[in-house]
Formats: structure tokens, sequence, C-alpha cells
């Protein structure tokens, strides 16, 4: 098996059965896979609630897929408000129904989630509506976190980082950005002529004619105007260095949570299998305590047997020994009386016989 079709096992498991699982799938793998196999992320309840729901009810995700597809066509055209307030009403309908579904499809798979969990469900439903990526990693059906939802469906869409366990990470959907209107002049710009009317209306007001210096002072507004729209810009370069950096710093942290999620539900799986190889060792030893409880109940009866048959024993001995001794004496007597003739001779030659 494949490093996708363990995937696709793995990721229908509820979230409590996903790491035990893939430890298993991993130490049994072969060695070149073993690291692909460990970077599957164990999905949050809400992304369990939606892969279980991608995979249960396949027809009625895909409806919700083609009406994000149709939704986004529109707001990408002039469209008919008619048609876009139906459109609007389809989606309301097919997410709550959605939501429901994933609701009841964690119940009958043994575990409820609560209704904050089901909002998020709604969030990522949300979300593949408006955002193509989104929908993508919907319908993979392997999401380790639900997607957060648009700020408005006409925003500008970011696509979801897609990792290689499957795992989609959607930016918040940003509107897009305002641009200056036609024929209006930047702000800074804006503000020089402002100077440097109200400077020459000064000047004409104090003398009826230019002011000595007047073009001088001039410049220097427009050269200060310049050195703080340059401040300015160099604000806002280092605002967004800094919130780059937020953002990696977060992610990091939020890579590390996932990893120490990981490891806490690995070291629960390991403490409840030692909880149980404890429990059946306990269980072993009241059993085998048992048997040597009966085992010793049954040598102190045979020591007792044994002390009790002893003194018979040794009785039945002597009695044998003496018995012995009288049928040996007995034994010697009945050969002496058959060597003696009648008379009280002993047997032997006749006289005047030869021998």
């Amino acid at each position: 098996m494949g490093v996708d079709e363990l995937a696709e096992e793995l990721y229908a498991l509820s979230p409590g059965e996903f790491t035990a699982a893939r430890d298993r799938a991993a130490a049994a793998a072969p060695r070149g896979e073993r690291g692909a196999i460990r970077a599957l992320r164990r999905p949050s309840l809400a992304a369990w609630a939606v892969n279980l729901l991608t995979r249960e009810d396949r027809s009625r995700v895909t409806s919700l897929l083609r009406l994000g597809e149709e939704l986004r066509a529109l707001h990408r055209r002039p469209a008919d408000a008619g048609r876009m307030r139906e459109l609007a009403g389809r989606r309301r309908q097919l997410v709550a129904a959605l939501s429901r579904r994933a609701g009841q499809l964690t119940a009958d798979a043994g575990r409820p989630v609560s209704d904050a969990v089901l909002r998020e469900v709604e969030d990522t439903l949300r979300a593949a509506l408006a955002d193509p990526g989104a929908a993508r990693a919907l319908a993979a059906g392997r999401l380790t976190k639900a997607l957060p939802a648009p700020a408005g469906f006409g925003a500008e869409p970011v696509a979801p980082e897609v990792t290689g366990d499957g795992e989609a990470t959607v930016h918040e959907l940003r509107p897009p950005s305002r641009e200056a209107a036609p024929g209006r002049a930047p702000a800074g710009r804006d503000a020089g002529r402002r100077s440097g009317g109200s400077g020459r209306k000064r000047a004409e007001g104090r003398g009826g004619g230019a002011a000595p210096g007047a073009g001088e002072a001039r410049r220097a507004s427009v050269t200060d105007l310049g050195e703080h729209a340059r401040a300015q810009e160099r604000a806002g370069r280092e605002r967004r260095e800094r919130a780059r950096g937020a953002r990696a710093a977060a992610e990091e942290l939020a890579r590390a949570a996932a990893d120490s999620e990981d490891g806490a539900s690995s070291a629960e799986q390991t403490l409840e299998e030692a909880r149980g190889r404890l429990e059946q060792a306990r269980a072993e030893v009241s059993g085998l305590a048992e048997e040597l409880r009966r085992a010793k109940r049954s040598l102190s009866a045979a020591e007792r047997a044994e002390r009790a048959a002893r003194a018979p024993a040794d009785r039945a001995r002597q009695e044998a020994g003496r018995n012995r001794r009288r049928a040996e004496e007995a034994r010697a007597e009945a050969e002496r009386l058959a060597r003696e003739r009648p008379g009280g001779r002993r047997g032997g030659r006749r006289p005047g016989t030869s021998p």
C-alpha cells in the first residue's frame, strides 16, 4: 500500500485513533516511506467532520463545489441580481444542510461534536464556496484544520497552501486594495499644492507681490513633504516586514503546536497501552498468587500426611525386619533338622561300607 492509499485510510479515522494508527503504519512501512507517513498530521475535530462529510456525502459536497464555481463566475462579471439572490439562498440552505449532516455522521461514528465545531465546519464550507484553492483542499478529504470563512464573498481569494500531508491553510480572504480614483492626485501632492497656494496667498497679502525668499520657502516645503513621504514609505515597509515576520512566527508556532499535539496524543496512547499491560500483569500476579496459596495448602496437607504415615511405616519396617529374622532362623533350623538322622544321628556313611 502506497502513502496516498494509506493517507486515505488514516484520514477516515477519528482524531483519537489517527496518531496510533499512523505510527503503527510508519513502523511497518518500508524505510523510504516512513518519513512521509510520520509527516501526516492529525486532523482537528472540525477537519475530521468535513473529511467524513466529503467521503460519506460526496454528491451534496459536489453540488456545493459547483455552486461555488457559479457564484465566483457571477462575481467576476456583471450579473443578474435576481440570479445572485437565488444562488445566495441556495448557498445558505446547502451550508446548513451539510453542517447538520456532518453532525449526524460524527455522532454515527461514535464521536459527536459540539456546536462550536459545527460552526467551524460551516466556515470551512463557506471558504470552499469563495476560494477555488479551499474547494480543492476540501474535495481531497485530507484537511487537518478548519478553514477560515471569507470576510465577504466578493473578497479577493488567496489560494490555500496545501502541504504534502493534504493540509490546506487558507489565509483570510482580503478585499481588493483600494486604488486612487482617476484624476485624483496622491495625498502628498495635494498637500504640496495646498501648501504652495497658501504660501503664495500669504505672500501676496503682505505686499501685493512676491515676498523675498518665497521661492526658497516653497522649495523647502516641497522638500519637507518629500522627506515626509519617504519616511512614511519606510515606515510602511518596516510595518510590512514586521507583519511578515509575525506571520512566519505564528505559522512556526502553529506547526510546533501541531507537533506537540501529535506528540501528546502519541504519549497518551502509549500511556493507555502501558496501563493495559499493567492491569494484565496485575491480573496475572493475582492469579499466580492464588495458585501459590493453593500449592502451599497442598504442600502443608502433604507434609501432614507424610508425618502421619511415618510412624506406621517405621513400625511396619521393624515388624518386617523381625519377621525376616524369624524366617531366617526357621530356615536354618529346618536345614539343621534335615541333616540329622532319626535317633539323633547325623546323616553320613553306614558302618562297613566303603566310601
